[in-house]
């Protein structure tokens, strides 16, 4: 009995600093974790910006490159076809392009809207040098549409130029995921910029920037005899109570500006070099090392 009690008394305890390290390195994974957590919540403005530059990029360079495969006859047959659908235009009503709305498929002429300019899901692109935009444009204004990149007002001419068409294209600004029409605001009468479809370019001087209410669209109304583009988005930012138009008329690009105004790249606008991803990747790495000198000492 003595001896039992000897050996009790005497029997080799857990040791302390075993439960010790295991604490340590539970703090280690949690503050790593945590450290992800909050770089992926400091990162993800740039990320997603980055990710949607570069989608409207690859859809920019689609386009392009699905127009040029395209015999030139069938080519020639789309903007003629274009340019009869907005010959036929007149009395189309209008409505603010942010309401949201996804076009009635069974409503008169959305079919037949919906076969223009429709080789591919792009109906053309919009280039602003000023703001360094490069982006695509889609058949009309759903929100659906908007998340993706600038849509065309469903009622308002097709973006093929010619007397007496007005031309009306939407983009978000203020979205946390992309930059579509964001420096909008910051475009001044004189600027260009220009729409190019199938092998057309078309070279719009801004001439009418204008705040209005939502519902009204008179400014967006064709003016006989006029070549009108309008872009149009949401202001103030984040706000949203008003809209921004800035009009263009159609020129002829100045010889200063040929480069920019008369030619179009073949490929869409690159977002550049990732430069997030290494702050993303850096803050992690950064904690990582810290806890793991910590656990060592």
């Amino acid at each position: 009995m003595a001896s039992r009690s000897h050996t009790a008394r005497h029997a080799a305890p857990t040791p302390r600093h075993s439960t010790v390290g295991k604490h340590s390195q539970l703090r280690s994974l949690v503050t790593l974790a945590a450290a992800a957590l909050g770089s992926g919540l400091l990162f993800y403005p740039a990320a997603s910006g980055w990710l949607s530059a570069w989608a409207h990029g690859a859809e920019v360079t689609d386009y392009v490159e699905s127009v040029s495969r395209l015999p030139v006859p069938e080519k020639a047959d789309e903007l003629r076809s274009a340019r009869q659908f907005n010959a036929n235009l007149a009395g189309m009503p209008l409505e603010d392009p942010y309401a949201g709305a996804q076009m009635d498929a069974d409503a008169w002429g959305v079919q037949e809207y919906l076969g223009q300019l429709d080789d591919t899901e792009v109906m053309a692109r919009v280039r602003i040098p000023e703001i360094d935009a490069d982006l695509p444009i889609y058949h009309g204004t759903s929100e659906q549409t908007l998340a993706r990149g600038v849509g065309h007002l469903f009622g308002s001419a097709l973006p093929v130029g010619g007397p007496g068409t007005h031309a009306v294209l939407t983009g978000h600004s203020g979205m946390v995921g992309a930059r579509v029409f964001d420096d909008l605001h910051d475009l001044r009468i004189g600027d260009q910029f220009t729409i190019s479809v199938l092998d057309e370019v078309l070279t719009y001087e801004v001439d009418q920037i204008l705040t209005v209410e939502p519902t009204d669209i008179e400014a967006l109304r064709p003016v006989a005899g006029q070549d009108y583009v309008t872009l149009v988005t949401c202001t103030p930012i984040g706000v949203n109570s008003h809209r921004l138009l800035v009009r263009g008329v159609r020129v002829q690009a100045q010889a200063a500006l040929a480069p920019v105004t008369t030619t179009a790249p073949a490929v869409g606008a690159s977002p550049g070099f990732p430069w997030w991803a290494l702050g993303a990747l850096g803050v992690p790495a950064a904690v990582a090392v810290g806890t793991r000198r910590r656990v060592r000492r």
